[in-house]
């Protein structure tokens, strides 16, 4: 049996959403509540020691990380293959997902964190948020919510963040010149991954990512948006508008 306990349908909970439903594999959903901080509840702690979402359950046996997770998915299930057969296309795919890993997410959670959580953050009661500060396995992750509770990140690292994630999306362009793929000429997790970024750069930083700057991307991104399997990731659910309502922030 497989289940995946996940958040809303975005960032790094969207890459194995898109993996299960690009595959057919029925699987159980978990919906873990972020901006609710459920990931740091004792039952989930018990799943993940480091509090974080994904969690790919296969039989009793966890598996965290979602870049991870892909692979793992595309081994045990192959019929549906996502990694390229071709040992230099999957080595470009290899390259795609570590790039995401390493460099765009952690730019552009940054931003997402100084957009929307930091007002989660101011919403929480001062003596009820240190608690909830307190339960946060992870120190980074600590720091982070102090973060944005307090003055948030400074000026110079955000602009820092959007201009890294402007790198990020010309190194797509460049690389979408030599096929409609990033690792070739066939789809693989290096477009899964990396579409969880992607997705929402128009809206957030329209300077870097639009039809006269980067027309190869946003083909891309429109291919992916159309694809039957993102949509079907993209319906799962997302409590996120409902949550920021009962914290009194305005959408």
């Amino acid at each position: 049996m497989l289940e995946l306990y996940h958040a809303e349908p975005r960032a790094n909970s969207m890459k194995p959403l898109i993996c299960l439903k690009e595959k057919g594999l029925d699987f159980v959903s978990h919906y873990v509540d972020l901006l609710r901080f459920e990931q740091h509840e004792p039952w989930f702690v018990k799943i993940n020691a480091n509090g974080q979402v994904p969690v790919l359950v296969h039989d009793g046996a966890a598996i965290t990380e979602s870049t991870v997770i892909n692979e793992y998915l595309d081994e045990v299930f192959p019929e549906v293959p996502l990694r390229p057969a071709d040992p230099l296309a999957r080595a470009r795919m290899r390259v795609w997902t570590k790039y995401v890993d390493e460099y765009f997410c952690p730019a552009l959670s940054m931003i997402g964190w100084h957009i929307m959580v930091r007002r989660i953050a101011a919403a929480v009661p001062k003596h009820e948020f240190e608690k909830l500060l307190a339960r946060i396995p992870l120190a980074e992750q600590r720091i982070k919510w102090a973060t944005v509770a307090g003055d948030s990140f400074p000026e110079e690292q955000l602009a820092d963040s959007r201009r890294r994630c402007g790198i990020a999306i010309g190194r797509m362009e460049e690389t979408l010149k030599s096929g409609p793929w990033l690792a070739g000429d066939a789809y693989s997790l290096a477009d899964v991954d990396i579409y969880s970024m992607v997705d929402s750069i128009p809206r957030l930083m329209p300077e870097h990512m639009n039809e006269a700057k980067t027309p190869r991307v946003m083909d891309w991104l429109a291919r992916m948006n159309a694809r039957p399997a993102v949509q079907a990731a993209r319906a799962m659910p997302d409590k996120t508008p409902e949550t920021l309502r009962q914290f009194g922030v305005e959408l």
